[in-house]
């Protein structure tokens, strides 16, 4: 077996230290503070990929480390498997190129000394909360993502910063809460805050009072994912926060809800996702979603309001998958999130590239931009057929892994053929093609057309803004070649929770 000594500790702490580095030594340095944040951030990515390629020769697929923290609060335990491992790399990967792409893109802005070292934490603490399993720590992982992003809003965000980034953080912190006290109540129950040991000692318990916990939390995970009706401060956060974080906040944060959705409810409540109508009403909810954040995206003249919609939208998808309770499912979820980060990463730094030059983020405005900027709206054409499921990239394989996994399951039931899951996914198939409306219509917009007269000046980005997101739309269509490397993990790790759910499920019939 490799020596894999303190290689997850890295992941978390390089970036931590090195904020406190990049306070001290930016007001120096300046914008070019954003290439040593590059270097420690290809670092981290350099580690994470190293331990995904690794996971099939090692034994029980997973990379494990654990450290003493303290009695009654457990072992600092963090773990990389087909869940967390590919999450945590597409965070750390997107960070490192985002962290590039601010350097042309906040070249003006005043004290990117602090943007950069909240950067790092900001990156560390998304990193963190992916691989850590003990839930203590993951709470304050998971703070540690809020207050980094709520103060760059807060900073250099534009429009009524002040009152975004409160709103921001008030609705963020209000759902925090509600999973601190589903966490707190679990710990009662089980004496520990480990999530991989919670599901024997909860066994014994009720499932209804388990359902009230679970739900408890998922009130908090699902703020974080915006689901509908808890979606309302994502619209203006992501609008109005400076582009490189809305491009990390849109594509990587939210749906760190939706993998700790998979990880707590799916690890330590298997009895609770066998139940029947808990996870019907989890596949209505997503459905929801699905539709109102496409009919919302499709309603927006603004270009970051409308990738904001078009991001609730895609947490619905990403649920949907989560509610489907198989293998097949459960992979796609990964492969979705993958997909939604590179793509929705490359079209939040489209926007900014627009918003850079013209001064303005409406649609309206443009027009005719592809022969000016070919290289923008090749990567930008690339991204929406991505979010689309257009093959052969890899959001492509997500959606077909997602719903036809819902339909395993429904086929697959053992009281019959289950009739209202077939309905729900065949309604959210349908509603699908409001991501392709929505994204070809936005192209046909922006950059193709008559040129119009606003942005008759237009050129290409600089290379530094442009190179980031044509390596990342190149990574979508190579995944989406060659979806191996992830979904191989992902379905060793999926097939042993589902079988958990299905050996209950068939006790309770």
């Amino acid at each position: 077996m490799m020596d894999t000594s303190h290689i997850l500790l890295q992941t978390i702490l390089i970036p931590m230290a090195f904020s406190v580095i990049a306070l001290v030594a930016g007001r120096a340095m300046g914008k070019n503070t954003g290439w040593l944040v590059f270097a420690v951030l290809a670092y981290v990515t350099g580690l994470l990929a190293y331990v995904t390629l690794s996971l099939p020769y090692i034994p029980e697929g997973l990379l494990k480390a654990e450290y003493y923290w303290g009695p009654y609060i457990g072992n600092f335990t963090l773990i990389a498997d087909g869940l967390s491992a590919p999450i945590a790399l597409t965070i750390a990967l997107l960070c490192a190129l985002i962290a590039i792409y601010s350097i042309g893109y906040m070249e003006h802005e005043h004290r990117l000394d602090a943007y950069f070292s909240l950067y790092l934490l900001y990156a560390a603490g998304m990193i963190g909360t992916v691989l850590v399993t003990n839930l203590a720590a993951f709470f304050l992982f998971f703070e540690l993502m809020l207050i980094p992003s709520w103060a760059m809003i807060g900073i250099w965000g534009t429009g009524p910063k002040e009152r975004i980034a409160f709103k921001y953080f008030m609705f963020t912190e209000a759902g925090a809460l509600s999973l601190l006290g589903g966490i707190v109540a679990t710990y009662f129950l089980t004496g520990t805050f480990d999530v991989m040991e919670m599901a024997t000692k909860l066994s014994a318990y009720d499932v209804n009072l388990l359902t009230v916990i679970v739900v408890a939390m998922l009130l908090g995970l699902l703020v974080k994912m915006a689901i509908f009706p808890l979606h309302t401060w994502l619209p203006d956060a992501h609008a109005e926060a400076p582009t490189p974080i809305s491009a990390l906040l849109s594509p990587a944060m939210i749906g760190i809800g939706g993998y700790a959705v998979i990880r707590i409810a799916y690890t330590a409540f298997p009895m609770v996702m066998a139940n029947w109508p808990f996870v019907i009403g989890l596949a209505t909810l997503a459905v929801i979603t699905m539709v109102y954040g496409g009919v919302m995206a499709l309603a927006q003249d603004d270009i970051k309001r409308l990738l904001a919609y078009s991001s609730i939208s895609q947490m619905g998808y990403l649920l949907f998958g989560i509610a489907s309770i198989s293998v097949l499912g459960l992979a796609g979820s990964v492969l979705f999130y993958v997909n939604h980060g590179l793509c929705k990463a490359v079209l939040f730094m489209m926007s900014g590239i627009l918003i850079h030059s013209f001064h303005t983020r409406s649609i309206s405005k443009f027009g005719g931009l592809g022969p000016k900027m070919p290289l923008t709206a090749t990567a930008s054409l690339i991204a929406f057929l991505g979010l689309a499921g257009t093959p052969p990239m890899v959001g492509f394989w997500g959606e077909v892994f997602i719903f036809a996994g819902s339909m395993h399951t429904a086929f697959a039931s053992l009281a019959g053929v289950d009739v209202a899951r077939v309905l729900v996914t065949a309604i959210a198939i349908v509603g699908s093609a409001l991501t392709a409306g929505y994204g070809l219509w936005t192209i046909r917009r922006v950059f193709f057309g008559q040129l119009n007269p606003y942005v008759k000046d237009a050129k290409e980005g600089s290379p530094l803004m442009v190179a980031p997101i044509m390596i990342l739309a190149a990574l979508a269509v190579i995944i989406g070649v060659y979806p191996t490397i992830i979904t191989e993990p992902a379905a060793s790790w999926a097939s042993r929770l589902v079988e958990v759910i299905a050996a209950l499920a068939r006790t309770s019939i």
